[in-house]
């Protein structure tokens, strides 16, 4: 028990470095004694460790089900293996669930691994003292975005400041309040030293503190917590950084398709990202095991196509199927504009159709019980946005050399759906293998929704309906720019949080977002599971294509699902004194 609760506590650096030129070019080192960070070797590899935290955290499959299903955007897929989608109680979701266990754990390891940093550089010698002020806070602004993580989905939890060596029982949770406002506290002081722009891609900036203080105090306004400034201090951090953009090296890109575009993860809108590498040594990822330190976000997000559709092979430029994470109703029209039907739905919002994938193409002609009359390049499988008629149902099945399947809104399932398209990565080592793309955490587009939301809070409906606007109309079609804007008759909390879908969808925020603003129940309600038949439609059938759309997570979900379960090791290890949350 001694040993399992030092890992507990992330007593011990897992990845150590030689010099901190590149964070993707770490020399793992066998000497992992605290003493080690004493050194300047050490307080460098101890930083980048701190660092390394975060690829168990995005990409990683168990931390994404926390923030991106059990939502009003992504429900479950084909696979149930931690049991978040539906807040169905069991091993798979409650105290004992390894999701639970594991991810508090990672929170705790790198925390600790913060302290270490902080503890060592204090009396490092041979470092110049500018680059060890530069240590501490950027080491401070991921610490705060740890405690940040864990505040929101746990509510009250250990605040451990000082560095642990040595095990110890004695750990009780700690008001809300005072977690606030020591993750205030460090990113706060971060601002005095940390670089306006970062040394090297995937370090931390002033921009990147200035957001995540913004959005701390943004959250913090609706919690038990909250404080009379707290939409004040949101708009201030959050105008800071976006009038100062120019200073910080960051802007809007100017056309949404540039967001997520292949090599453009360090580009001028991200305010934080993850980096990965294509070394499995440093990874500790493979083919076959690529949830330590790897990014396969890019499965979870997408639909079948290699089975029941015929002329179709898994390959490399169309992803590997997971199925996991599956886009509810709501999401998929949220972008649908007052006006817009039939063939001109999703025509005036761009961001569904260059963020999600619709159409496949023939890769293998006779694949599948296809046709070997198939074309390379063809049309293979369409999910359109609308019902269609049955005449236009006739003529693609009466195409010829061959016809290609199509999935109506009406006939989605768990399986087959349209894809969100942002973690994409054609790039990859192999059909199978994980993602070496960055991971973006932050961008410039939701500070200005944070700025949105915390000006229509404070009654500035001006400044909040500009800053809103600039985000919408850079989604408009060209000469659609007018119908993106709104009034601020429109802006509320629900318009505020429907946008922050359009914008942020599958960004592994939205269960956060949902639950500081009181709306998680009542939005998971809004997503009834429904059946499909087994016969598409009667006029091209799609073998194998039935089942299950929608989630049971609406039946499920209970006002105490606010909170997660706090894992039931922790309550053990210190005898009850760490309390497990309501309801669990």
């Amino acid at each position: 028990m001694k040993k399992s609760f030092l890992a507990l506590l992330g007593l011990a650096l897992l990845v150590s470095v030689s010099g901190c030129e590149d964070l993707l070019e770490e020399d793992p080192q066998s000497v992992l004694v605290p003493s080690f960070l004493g050194t300047p070797q050490g307080v460098e590899a101890g930083l980048t460790g701190v660092y390394a935290g975060h690829r168990n955290i995005y990409g990683n499959e168990q931390a994404m089900y926390m923030a991106v299903t059990g939502t009003d955007e992504f429900m479950r897929g084909i696979a149930d293996q931690d049991g978040f989608h539906e807040y169905a109680r069991g091993l798979n979701f409650g105290p004992s669930a390894g999701v639970v266990t594991n991810q508090w754990n990672n929170y705790y390891q790198y925390i600790n691994g913060a302290n270490g940093v902080l503890k060592y550089a204090a009396t490092v010698q041979g470092i110049p003292a500018a680059r060890v002020q530069q240590i501490v806070a950027e080491t401070k602004v991921l610490r705060a975005h740890y405690y940040f993580l864990l505040v929101q989905q746990w509510g009250d939890v250990p605040l451990q400041l000082e560095f642990r060596d040595t095990p110890t029982t004695d750990i009780a949770r700690t008001p809300i309040a005072d977690v606030y406002n020591a993750i205030i506290a460090d990113l706060t002081d971060a601002l005095a030293n940390i670089a306006n722009t970062p040394g090297q891609p995937g370090r931390v900036s002033r921009a990147t503190a200035l957001h995540i203080l913004a959005k701390v105090y943004l959250t913090r306004a609706t919690s038990t917590a909250k404080q009379a400034d707290d939409y004040a201090k949101a708009a201030q951090y959050a105008e800071e950084l976006i009038n100062n953009r120019t200073r910080y090296g960051k802007n809007l890109e100017a056309d949404p398709a540039r967001v997520f575009a292949d090599q453009n993860e360090n580009g001028p809108e991200v305010l934080m990202n993850v980096q990965y590498s294509t070394d499995p040594t440093f990874t500790q990822t493979s083919e076959q095991n690529y949830f330590n330190g790897g990014n396969a976000s890019s499965f979870f997000y997408r639909s079948r196509y290699e089975q029941g559709i015929p002329n179709m092979v898994r390959d490399l430029k169309n992803g590997r199927p997971f199925a996991r994470f599956v886009p509810t109703p709501y999401l998929l029209n949220s972008y649908n504009m007052p006006g817009e039907a039939g063939r001109t739905l999703r025509t005036t919002d761009t961001r569904f159709n260059k963020w999600f994938t619709t159409t496949w193409y023939v890769n293998s002609p006779g694949a599948a019980s296809g046709s070997t009359a198939a074309i390379i390049g063809d049309t293979s499988l369409w999910y359109p946005s609308y019902e269609l008629p049955a005449a236009v149902l006739a003529r693609i099945a009466a195409r010829r050399p061959v016809p290609y399947r199509v999935i109506q809104p009406s006939q989605h399932t768990r399986e087959y759906y349209p894809v969100m398209n942002k973690y994409d990565d054609v790039r990859r080592a192999s059909t199978n293998a994980p993602s070496v793309r960055p991971f973006i955490v932050y961008r410039l587009a939701e500070t200005y929704l944070i700025a949105a939301e915390a000006n229509m809070y404070l009654n500035n409906m001006t400044k909040a309906v500009d800053f809103i606007n600039t985000v919408r109309v850079r989604a408009a079609a060209p000469g659609k720019e007018a119908q993106m804007r709104i009034t601020a008759s429109q802006l509320n909390i629900d318009f505020i949080l429907d946008e922050r879908t359009r914008e942020l969808g599958g960004e592994v925020m939205r269960w956060m977002d949902l639950t500081r603003t009181g709306k998680l129940v009542e939005r998971v309600k809004t997503n009834p599971v429904t059946r499909v038949p087994a016969t598409v439609n009667k006029t091209v059938p799609v073998n194998g294509i039935s089942g299950t759309y929608g989630s049971d997570a609406a039946a499920n979900i209970q006002p105490y699902h606010v909170l997660r379960p706090i894992p039931q090791q922790d309550i053990d290890r210190t005898g009850g004194k760490i309390t497990q949350n309501p309801g669990y």
